[in-house]
């Protein structure tokens, strides 16, 4: 747990600043100015949100060159999302070694997941989409917590592309690290004082059990990511077999299908953005 909280203290100010604003939002009681200024504080972030608030994804009429009229035109859930796909843009920006993945790759499904589980979620009783959302974003980000983790030890290690044998991801990195990315996601989503509903989720997705429908909201999301490219390294089990999870959301084939189609609209358009 220490390596994991070692390695927030390092991690881009962006995933602090998502983090503060998830809780903000969480807070019925805070207003614009409040966000506002907590955005300010990193003038990338700033400057990005700026950036794709004037892009074609919103179509404001005119341009606009002020944050706090952005944020204003934004409202909440478009502040969430965008400062949520720029944190995890800049989360990982390598070669993740540990699992054979690209940044690109990483981002990429950690996008999808996203907008695939706030579509999900408006479709079931859940209904609440700024999380769902969230928790699509921030569900691999327990992988870069602990390609991060090796690389600062002075020890060998393999990828999970080389060295798997075939195993599930989660019970190779029980065998070789003792720790799950999914467990060093929680610690950090922990940290960071995340809502435990949240936590839960992103610890449990891959092998979810119970009533709470987000996990299975976020198996649900990730299947759809890997099923519009490819499933990252090693997690393939995990979406294979989700029947029952559907019949417990209520959500058919056609539903998942329509997932599948709009997720893929919204990220094309998502990805042409941010390269503008």
């Amino acid at each position: 747990m220490q390596d994991v909280l070692g390695v927030a203290q390092r991690l881009p100010s962006t995933s602090h600043v998502f983090a503060q604003v998830n809780r903000l939002l969480d807070d019925p009681n805070t207003d614009l100015d409040a966000i506002s200024e907590l955005v300010k504080m990193d003038p990338v972030l700033s400057f990005r949100v700026l950036q794709l608030a004037n892009s074609a994804i919103y179509g404001f009429r005119t341009a606009c060159s002020d944050l706090s009229e952005a944020l204003a035109r934004l409202g909440f859930t478009e502040i969430n999302r965008l400062v949520g796909l720029i944190a995890t843009k800049n989360l990982c920006t390598s070669f993740l070694s540990v699992y054979g993945l690209s940044s690109e790759v990483f981002w990429d499904d950690s996008m999808r997941s996203a907008l695939a589980c706030e579509w999900l979620s408006q479709r079931h009783a859940y209904g609440d989409g700024r999380t769902a959302y969230t928790a699509g974003l921030l569900r691999s980000m327990g992988k870069v917590v602990i390609q991060r983790i090796l690389v600062d030890r002075p020890v060998a290690w393999r990828s999970y592309v080389d060295a798997s044998g075939g195993l599930p991801l989660l019970a190779w990195e029980t065998e070789v690290f003792g720790l799950t990315n999914t467990e060093a996601a929680g610690v950090l989503m922990e940290k960071w004082k995340l809502p435990a509903e949240l936590v839960h989720a992103v610890k449990t997705h891959c092998e979810s059990e119970g009533a709470a429908p987000l996990p299975h909201l976020l198996r649900l999301g990730a299947s759809v990511a890997a099923q519009l490219d490819a499933a990252l390294p090693g997690e393939a089990i995990y979406w294979a077999e989700h029947d029952a999870i559907r019949d417990h959301l209520e959500i058919d084939d056609e539903l998942l299908q329509a997932c599948a189609s709009e997720v893929e609209i919204g990220f094309q358009r998502v990805k042409h953005a941010l390269k503008g």
